[in-house]
């Protein structure tokens, strides 16, 4: 039988030197983005302000509408342990918390830490945001003892050594169920989804690299509020919008499951209103540990 495959007469250099310079693809990250018209939320932020005096963002409006999202579609929480889905049993959102130099200024001594808002589903915007703020204060403190430990261990062990023994970590957290708190690390400390934000400092589109350690759905970035042209009712009008732009775990999130979340997002971004309607959650029993430890495999069939 003649063989499928044949060698072409010519090929570039660059097509040459290309299969041997990269390994095939193995990376499973899925790239989206969207922009929403942010006028709503920002309204609704200001009354928010104006009513209860507490200041709310649009990153504690996205970090709210995304647990508000998994908690309706609980297929979309989920996590790879042991080689198969499993899902979980708690909607924690991730967000990341920049930690300045003690000037301000320099770039050298700035770090990047960030708090996991458990059970973020049964949480309205404004306590979410009190809960962010508060493990942020003690970040930026230096108050945070869990953190100070495992700073501590990643400090002593040399780098040939962190990179498996950090691996090892995770699989015994994650796939085995196994508290590893004793030793300075947090139970699930990345949740189901991260939600980061760069539009304070100016930028508007960007995606950040999934974290082979945190074992969460993807990373949502959140860009800069600008103005653009917009037709609304068939007149261009200067519009506000909200870019978001998000890095998917393929091995987890198809494109059906990506729409779902998406469309939904957007929806409640864009209606406000329906951020904190507690109601979109799937009821489930309350359970004052949080985590993976009592995750829930998929059945195959």
């Amino acid at each position: 039988m003649a063989d499928r495959y044949f060698r072409p007469d010519h090929v570039s250099a660059f097509r040459v030197l290309a299969p041997i310079i990269w390994d095939g693809p193995r990376d499973p990250t899925v790239l989206g983005d969207t922009e929403i018209n942010v006028e709503p939320l920002l309204a609704y932020l200001e009354a928010h302000r104006v009513k209860t005096g507490q200041k709310l963002t649009v990153t504690h409006a996205v970090a709210r509408g995304v647990a508000s999202v998994l908690g309706a579609h609980p297929d979309l929480n989920c996590l790879v342990r042991r080689g198969r889905i499993w899902m979980r049993r708690d909607v924690d959102v991730f967000c990341q918390v920049a930690v300045p130099h003690e000037d301000g200024k320099k770039l050298a001594g700035a770090d990047l830490s960030g708090a996991v808002i458990r059970q973020a589903d049964r949480l309205t915007t404004g306590q979410i945001a009190e809960h962010l703020q508060a493990t942020a204060d003690k970040i930026r403190r230096h108050d945070d003892p869990m953190l100070k430990q495992t700073k501590k261990m990643l400090t002593v062990l040399p780098p040939f050594i962190s990179r498996p023994f950090l691996r090892l970590l995770a699989y015994l957290n994650h796939d085995w169920g196994i508290d590893l708190r004793w030793m300075g690390v947090p139970d699930d400390p990345f949740g189901s989804i991260m939600v980061t934000s760069l539009g304070m400092y100016g930028i508007r589109f960007a995606y950040a690299p999934l974290f082979p350690n945190a074992r969460c759905i993807g990373v949502l970035l959140v860009g800069g509020v600008y103005e653009r042209p917009a037709v609304v009712d068939g007149q261009v009008v200067v519009q506000k919008a909200l870019p978001l732009c998000i890095a998917l775990d393929h091995r987890m999130i198809d494109g059906l499951q990506a729409s779902v979340f998406s469309r939904e997002l957007i929806r409640r971004l864009e209606n406000p209103a329906l951020l904190d309607d507690l109601s979109w959650s799937t009821p489930r029993p309350y359970h004052p540990s949080t985590g993976i430890l009592a995750a829930d495999p998929v059945d195959p069939a």
